[in-house]
Order: C-alpha cells, then structure tokens, then sequence
C-alpha cells in the first residue's frame, strides 16, 4: 500500500507541475499566432535543444526502441540511434536556411515554406494533408504508451483506457491553456527529467546482471540479430528512412522557427549527439537485457515497463515520469504544429476565410481537441506495436524529402518539378504502404526509399524541362539578410 502511494504521489506530482505550467503560460503569453506557434522566435540555445530533445525523443524511444531491442537486438541503436544523434548536422544545413526563410518571409506553418518557394499552393496543400494523415498515429502511439506504462508501475489491476485518458488530458490541458510556451516549458523540463530518468534506469538494471550476461544475449548484440531484421539493406533503410524524415516532421520542422539567432543551430550541432545517445543505448540496452528476466513476452511493446518493475518502487516512479516525459513532449508539439497546419493553411489559405489572430488561437485550441480525440481513438484500438506503427508515420513524415532539399540547395528547381517529384513520391509510398502496388517492385527497401529515389529523379527532370522559377526565389539563396544579417547576439536560453 505504502508503495501504491508513493508512485500515485511522485507521478501526480509531475503531472500537476505540467499542468501549473500551462496555466502560468497561458497568463504571460501573447495570444497572437507567433506566440501561439512559435514561442515568439525568441529561443536560445539551450532551451531550442531541450524541446527538440525532448520532442523527437517519444513512446519510440522509451518504449518502442527497449521492444525492438527484445525482439530483434541492437542493430536498433546502430539504424536509428546513431542516425538521430548526427542529424545535428541536417538540422545545421537545413533548419538554419529554413530559419532565415521564416524569419525573411514571415512563415509560421511548415507549408508556408513549400508554397511560397515554389509558388504552388497544391504543394502546401500536400505537405499539410500528408502531416494530418501521418500524424494521428503517431500521437495515439504517445497515448498507448502512456497508459501502459502507467498500469505497469500503479497496478495491473486499473483498467486501461482510463488511464489513457489521464494522459490524453493532462496533454490537452496545457496545449490548450499555453501553446507553444507552455510545450517549450515542458519539454525544455522533460528533456532533462528523460536523460536522468534513463541514465537511473540504465544503472539500476545494469547492476542487477550477472557476469554471463553477454554470453547468453551474442545473438541479440551482434548483426543481424537473432531474427536477421538488421541486415545491411535494413540498417541503411533505417538510417536513411531517419534522416529523410526527422526534418520533415512537422514538430520538427516548426522549432527551426523558433530560434533567436544563427548560433543556435551551431551550439545544436555539437551539443545534440551526445545528448541523443546517453538515451537511446540505453534504452536499447534495457530491452536486450529483457531476454534474461522475461524470455517469452508475447508483447513486446510491455517489456520497458516490465523492467521497471523490477527497480525500487520510488525509482521505477522517477523513470515513470521520465517515460510520460518522452511521449507528452512528443504529442504536445504535434498536436499544436498540426493544429497551425488545418488554421493557417487550410482555413486561411484554402478557403480563404480571414481571421483575427485572437480567432486563430481558438480555432487552433479547438483544433487541438479534435486531433487529439482522433488519436485517443486510435490508441483504444492499437493497430500494431509501437515500432511498426512509427515506422508507417515515419514514412509520410520523409515524402517530400526531395522537394526540401531541393527547394533550399538548387535555385533551378521549378514549380512543376517540385510538383511532379513530391507527387510522384507520395504516390508510391503511399500505393505500397497500403499494399496497392506489388511489393516486389520496392526490391526490399523500406517503401519511401525508392519512392524518394524516383521522386527525386522526377523533379530534376521535369524542372530541366520546364522554365526556371522567377526573381521570387532569389532571397533564398542571395536574400536581404546576406546585405543585413540576422541579430547574432545576446544568445539566451
């Protein structure tokens, strides 16, 4: 009983903080949407990293990434771990022009850049469906997880949708009350709580192992793992499949709008690698180590929480919270990035209804709610484990990584091959995930693989056959801030 108690009190604890966060955000934050949206583009360097941290860092890391090391062994770590952790210097090449875009041109969706930079609003338009599509799922994985984390440590006994619900409302609370402070506030607090609450994980479990450890678990620390998942083609598809899609992730995406100045970015590139690693070895280390207590889980996705079970009860409440940490500071960001995506693209832009900025922040709190009862839906009825079901939203995440790329690094791209190359990819990424091409024709690569590849080859030929952009997007590449350079000063966290 005492035991129940301490972990209803230290888990209520963190809830209650996140929630007084949000309700202090919503008192000392502008209501106007570059203060709903994007923290007022004023974040430094610490805090810009600790919420992109503590943003891609989800349920597939603490629970998704221990369950794939169960099953399948490390090659996790080597496929997307170590992808995710010298992104950084994506993150450099890419979000510091998107930022400079943003700042020149006013941009506060991540659709905003496609349709402004190629002069095409069906691209916006294909971004922002694609975003909403993906992102439910991803979002309901957040919920799942929480709840079955919640019910390892407070009891088997609680039934598990209402405590999907604790977590599906405690999220919606200070998205709802404080926005984009309010997510940067309690990200920049969860990224902290997530890093010490693996490293006590990690050491707890690790001190409790005998010296033959290793031995009995070659198979999983060794490629191809002991289901032959971590082949070559299986690791390179990972890792590209992560570098296509982390900068396209529309949370992702948004935060590069966020930052005060240049030397942000700079400070990320050195900084991120190491803080993405001290988590995800770990947490791939966890789940390995799971073979030796819990050698036959049906469930795979149950075995984080299982371990956790075996610590201390106060210290299994303190990697609870880290847990809960990882996936709110995931579905919070998405919730209110696609929440910007349905008010500024699709009510603003499509059906050209004008808005005040005080109207654009209630229809983006109401958006907010719709998004987040799809995703509770879904979670009441998982389709898959964690990782399969991240894998597919990953997937719509990385379609239009060709047209980015292009769209910032070769000023001869066009409309129509923006335009051909992104539908051209979406397409068949889209025709094999929901298996209506032959999968043979993917020879084995992860569906967005080929479709990029091809994606990309249609838009560099189609924009050789077309008539090059106009003067528009000179400011991409020679714009007036090479004449008058953003502010570089006064870097603050």
């Amino acid at each position: 009983m005492t035991d129940t108690v301490l972990s209803f009190g230290i888990v209520g604890v963190y809830l209650l903080v996140l929630a007084g966060i949000g309700i202090w955000s919503y008192r000392h934050t502008g209501q106007d949407p570059v203060s709903y949206f994007l923290a007022g583009r004023g974040l430094g360097s610490l805090v810009l990293t600790l919420t992109l941290l503590a943003t891609l860092l989800s349920a597939f890391t603490f629970i998704g990434v221990p369950a794939d090391g169960y099953t399948h062994g490390l090659g996790i770590f080597l496929g997307v771990g170590v992808t995710d952790a010298f992104i950084s210097v994506l993150f450099f090449l890419l979000g510091y022009r998107l930022w400079l875009a943003a700042k020149h041109f006013q941009f506060i969706t991540p659709s905003e850049f496609f349709g402004h930079r190629f002069g095409s609003p069906l691209l916006a338009l294909l971004y922002s469906l694609s975003a909403l599509l993906f992102t439910a799922p991803y979002i309901s994985i957040q919920i799942i997880a929480g709840a079955r984390t919640l019910s390892a440590v407070l009891g088997e006994g609680i039934p598990y949708w209402p405590l999907a619900i604790i977590v599906a409302v405690v999220i919606l609370a200070y998205v709802l009350l404080g926005g984009s402070q309010a997510v940067v506030w309690t990200d920049t607090l969860q990224g902290i709580i997530l890093i010490l609450g693996m490293g006590a994980a990690f050491v707890a479990i690790a001190g409790s192992l005998g010296e033959d450890a290793g031995t009995q678990l070659q198979a999983w620390l060794s490629l191809p793992g002991p289901t032959g998942r971590w082949s070559w083609q299986g690791l390179i598809s990972y890792q590209l499949l992560i570098f296509m899609a982390v900068p396209l992730f529309p949370q992702i995406f948004q935060r590069f709008y966020m930052a005060k100045n240049a030397q942000v970015f700079k400070t990320m590139m050195v900084v991120w690698p190491v803080l993405i690693l001290v988590v995800f070895f770990p947490a791939t280390l966890i789940g390995v180590w799971g073979r030796l207590r819990f050698p036959t889980l049906e469930q795979a996705d149950q075995i984080m929480p299982l371990m956790l079970q075996t610590l201390p009860t106060g210290l299994a409440a303190l990697v609870i919270v880290a847990a809960l940490a990882a996936l709110m500071s995931t579905a919070d960001s998405q919730l209110l990035t696609t929440s910007s995506l349905v008010t500024r693209d699709l009510i603003y832009t499509y059906f050209n209804r004008q808005l005040s900025p005080l109207q654009e922040a209630r229809l983006g709190r109401l958006v907010v709610l719709a998004i987040a009862l799809a995703s509770f839906a879904i979670a009441l009825n998982p389709p898959g484990v964690i990782v399969e079901i991240a894998t597919w939203s990953f997937q719509g995440s990385a379609m239009l990584f060709p047209v980015l790329v292009a769209g910032l690094y070769w000023k001869r791209t066009s409309r129509a091959g923006a335009l051909a190359g992104g539908l051209v990819s979406s397409a068949l990424t889209l025709g094999w995930l929901a298996n209506l091409l032959p999968q043979a024709w993917r020879g084995g690569w992860l569906p967005v693989i080929p479709a990029g590849v091809v994606g990309t080859i249609v838009l560099i030929l189609v924009s050789l056959l077309t008539p090059p952009p106009g003067e528009q997007v000179v400011a991409y590449y020679e714009g007036p801030w090479a004449e008058n350079p953003p502010d570089r000063t006064g870097d603050q966290l």
